[in-house]
């Protein structure tokens, strides 16, 4: 089912399916989903899918399924409007063992974060407040003991009070005890309060994981997140199943350890693969009834390309966004141009740690990727968000953006050894999220990459050889080239790229295109000294050291028979330095002509 699109609403990116569902806008139904996932055969179940899948949205469907009402167990009414005419209701039998059911424990740990642990867990206590208020009517219940309600009026207050984790070290065991215990707590008392068990939900469990790494406790967090899961889920009497959401599975680290009866369903994992994203179909239905049919290859295009266990998905986030613009007043659903919505934030540093600290095999690899092309990895199964800070292989760090949904799986191409993958960039989005980063990193922004960009010229004015042959494989070794046309040169746009950083008044840098010989050229020019660089550069056959001498003797030929020598000593330029360079893959080879 896809409702009607109400024009100039909102893009439908909220994660209550409630008000989705009641909002207008236009939906997808994955509700026929919640059969297999309630009958997934785990009594704890982890769902990894990529960030702005929808991963919010369908935990909070499975909430509003079977979440009971608390004033009235046996009435289900909410749910029968709510679902009304969806997928779900078609199944009787489901219905009557799940729909209005169970007690709900749910937190989403997505918003959970800081710069300190401090202020990170008093994030967190944050969104245990919001738990806690809501079931505070049990504070009352004569059916709970004094200690129970005693605990649930502390725990919301602690939650409730400003900063109370940063106000003393004794506030901060404290917080983290009832971090570590709520979820736990708050599943007791709903038993003995209907003598039902509890369906308890985290959704984004490894995000302040990934917010820890960045900022220096990620020791701290961890035995948080431990702790309240463990809590909840292992052992615990009172609930009936578990699930929990993320990118990225970190087994490894203990944190599922005693789990009973625990699955993974992962982007290999063919199970419920359709849960979240969209297909090719459920998109071109919602943009037929959005009346914007004709824009499904740019969609596809733009927001397409991922592949969950053999099926092909969109990202549900970015194509709701694009109709949501698109249909907005003053806008023309007909022409309104795809725009990159996917927010980086959280993976940027991944990406850059990907892009500067590569070795050459690394980096040959990289560049394939980002010109189009399927490679293949060796994954790193149980990756964890302090590996990338330790660990830059590009297997590790390939494995977290393939569970971020930077990278997707390729299932028409099959890796050499049986245990690795292929992948490649899914999309046009996806594709200008990296172009961002490396724009940011070859960029005078980059003071790293504008101190190399400034030795370079000095060597080339000082006449050091040497240097600017090593300066150049340095910056080689991590540059990632996006051309803006198929016939741009790779070391073309490297080389005046490079120089155009540290151009100025005093020094200008002109590029000379190609001329049928083969040989490109740079000129630069020093007023302040009339010294002058002229340097003519061609990529190589192979990299035989012969065969890379015999390409800068050539271009240093080229460069004495060129027009752009003769213009050089017309301006009277004191010193005309000239340069034959010749480039094979991430390596060069530099060769200087002798003074006139």
């Amino acid at each position: 089912m896809v409702d009607q699109f109400t024009s100039g609403s909102q893009p439908a990116n909220t994660g209550s399916f409630e008000e989705l569902v009641t909002s207008g806008r236009p939906f997808v139904d994955k509700t026929a989903f919640l059969k297999s996932l309630l009958y997934s055969g785990g009594e704890v179940t982890q769902l990894l899918r990529p960030r702005n899948f929808g991963r919010t949205m369908s935990m909070d469907m499975l909430a509003s399924f079977v979440e009971m009402n608390y004033q009235a167990p046996d009435d289900r009414s909410r749910q029968e409007n709510l679902f009304q005419g969806l997928d779900v209701l078609k199944d009787q039998e489901l219905c009557n063992d799940f729909m209005g059911r169970y007690p709900v424990v749910s937190i989403s740990l997505g918003g959970v974060g800081g710069t300190g642990f401090s202020e990170a867990l008093q994030s967190m206590l944050s969104q245990l407040r919001k738990l806690l208020a809501k079931f505070s009517f049990l504070q009352d219940s004569p059916k709970q003991s004094d200690e129970i309600r005693r605990s649930l009026c502390n725990r919301l207050r602690i939650c409730t009070e400003k900063n109370f984790a940063l106000l003393s070290e004794i506030n901060l065991r404290t917080a983290v005890n009832v971090a570590k215990s709520s979820l736990n707590l708050i599943s007791k008392t709903l038993f003995r309060e209907y003598g039902r068990r509890s369906m308890i939900i985290v959704d984004d469990y490894d995000v302040p994981l990934q917010q820890a790494t960045a900022h220096g406790y990620y020791d701290d967090m961890l035995r948080i997140v431990v702790g309240m899961m463990g809590s909840a889920m292992k052992g615990n009497n009172n609930q009936e199943n578990c699930f929990f959401t993320g990118c990225i599975n970190i087994a490894h680290q203990s944190i599922y350890t005693g789990f009973n009866n625990y699955i993974t369903l992962g982007h290999r994992d063919p199970r419920l693969a359709g849960l979240m994203g969209f297909t090719r179909e459920e998109t071109a239905k919602l943009l037929r009834e959005c009346g914007m049919e004709e824009r499904l290859p740019e969609v596809i295009e733009w927001y397409g390309g991922y592949n969950i266990a053999g099926t092909e998905l969109l990202c549900p986030a970015s194509v709701m966004r694009f109709i949501a613009d698109a249909k907005a007043p003053g806008s023309s659903p007909a022409t309104f141009p795809p725009h990159c919505y996917r927010n980086i934030t959280s993976e940027r540093e991944i990406i850059e740690t990907l892009i500067s600290r590569q070795d050459d095999n690394d980096s040959e690899t990289l560049q394939s990727i980002i010109n189009g092309n399927s490679e293949e990895i060796d994954p790193s199964q149980f990756t964890t968000y302090p590996l990338i800070t330790t660990r830059t292989d590009l297997g590790t760090t390939a494995t977290l953006l393939l569970g971020t949904g930077c990278f997707t799986l390729d299932p028409e191409k099959k890796p050499q050894d049986s245990y690795n993958l292929m992948i490649r960039i899914p999309n046009r989005e996806i594709r200008c999220c990296f172009k961002s980063v490396a724009d940011q990193l070859f960029s005078a922004h980059n003071p790293a990459w504008l101190e190399q960009a400034g030795r370079l010229r000095d060597s080339l004015f000082d006449g050091t050889t040497e240097e600017v042959e090593d300066v150049i494989n340095s910056m080689l070794m991590t540059y990632i080239a996006f051309s803006s046309t198929s016939h741009e040169s790779y070391y073309q746009g490297f080389l005046t790229g490079v120089l155009g950083l540290v151009s100025s008044e005093d020094v200008t840098v002109s590029s000379i295109p190609e001329s049928g010989n083969g040989y490109s050229a740079i000129t630069l020019q020093r007023k302040s000294d009339l010294k002058a660089v002229i340097i003519a550069y061609k990529e190589s056959a192979d990299a035989r050291f012969v065969t890379m001498d015999n390409v800068c003797d050539k271009a240093l030929e080229q460069i004495q028979a060129s027009s752009h020598n003769f213009q050089l000593k017309q301006d009277k330029c004191r010193e005309i330095l000239k340069y034959g360079i010749a480039f094979t893959g991430r390596r060069c080879k530099v060769r200087k002509a002798d003074p006139e």
